[in-house]
Order: C-alpha cells, then structure tokens, then sequence
C-alpha cells in the first residue's frame, strides 16, 4: 500500500480528523505525527493535505427544523411488560425493545422534527458529550430526532441540541 493510500485509510478510520480536514482545520504536521504511519512525517502530511484537496468541503447547508423540549419522560421497560394500560402510549423513542415515553419521569427528551438524518443525530450527540451532558437514549426515524437527557440538564441540551443544528 502507498503511503498516500495508507493515509487515507488511517483518516477513515478517524471520523474526527476527516471532519477537520473538510472543515479545512487541520494542522497537518500534528495530524501527520498522530496517525502512527511508519514514514517520513513531512510526506504524511502532504499526502494530508492532497486528500483534503479531493474531499468535497464540509456540507453548511440550513436544515429547516424545530426543535421543542419535552419533559417528564421515562423509561417504560417494552411494549410486552406494558400491558394494555399503554396502548395509546406512543414512545419518543424505542430501541430493541425499551421504549422512553411521556409520563411523569425524571427525564427530558430533544425534539428535532424536520431535515435530520444521521449526521445530525451525530452532530447533536457530539455537541452535548463536548458539554458533558449525559445521553440517556438518542435516535432518528424518518423527519424525527431525539435525544433523551436528565431533566436538570434540559434547559442547556435544548440550547446546545439549536446550535448543533444550526452548525450542521
């Protein structure tokens, strides 16, 4: 393998680093002497910056969206130990099985309608991990994203939930 292509393949591994680089934010001597490619670090970072010059610039397009906060959701274990009792109940968010519904909890769930997919839901969860706030369920269906946080940090997860989708 060429060092050019040994490169690329260590920045694909590395989604950070090939968001920065399509940012254009890379210093490409450090990112050189961080990917560990055995070789001549000035060659690394030109191949760095040749793979920059052929990735199409990162996308800083609007998403039309609204965002709202809803709070007092749960945890209500699946749709078997329910019972009928939720039937009307529709979850914010289910993952295999464990649905997150309205109802009193001490949770605060994200709402994201509109223009989301799964670079959104990655933007939104990066921006709240780079402020420490805790994801307890996170996931994107269709026109809809949520994000599930402790009710104390609802407030600040619905500032940074808008300002990651204006950034995205």
């Amino acid at each position: 393998m060429s060092l050019a292509a040994e490169t690329r393949a260590a920045v694909r591994t590395r989604p950070w680093l090939l968001r920065a680089l399509r940012a254009g934010v890379v210093s490409y001597t450090t990112a050189a002497e961080s990917l560990g490619i055995e070789g001549d670090r000035d060659a690394v970072a030109t191949a760095l910056r040749r793979f920059e010059d052929d990735l199409s610039p990162a996308d800083t397009e609007t998403r039309e969206v609204t965002v709202r906060m809803q709070s007092g959701v749960e945890l209500a274990g699946s749709d078997a130990e329910a019972g009928p009792d939720a039937a009307g109940t529709e979850p914010l968010v289910s993952v295999g099985g464990e649905r997150m519904v309205q109802g009193g909890g001490r949770l605060t769930a994200i709402l994201v309608d509109g223009d989301v997919d799964a670079g959104a839901l990655s933007a939104v969860v990066d921006r709240l991990g780079a402020e420490n706030v805790v994801v307890d369920a996170a996931g994107v269906v269709g026109d809809r994203l949520v994000v599930v946080v402790p009710r104390s940090d609802g407030a600040n997860a619905l500032r940074l939930v808008e300002d990651a989708m204006a950034d995205t």
